[in-house]
């Protein structure tokens, strides 16, 4: 079974974006989070959904930029 959230560099890791990108989605609400302590979780359904309903071209142009293209 999926856990329900994940930490920060799990999420970062998950859908391969910078850490500054991933907390500007958060602030604006696309992904949802919720704090459990001092911690920041994001929500994976959230984050799941998000990164789902990308344009194809966007999805592209991140992974060609993940390998230095």
């Amino acid at each position: 079974m999926e856990p329900k959230f994940c930490t920060i560099s799990q999420s970062l890791t998950r859908v391969s974006v910078g850490r500054s990108f991933l907390y500007e989605r958060l602030a604006d609400g696309s992904i949802r989070s919720v704090k459990a302590g001092r911690r920041r979780l994001v929500d994976v359904a959230s984050l799941d959904a998000w990164a789902a309903a990308l344009p194809e071209s966007q999805l592209k142009q991140s992974t060609e930029a993940t390998k230095g293209l």
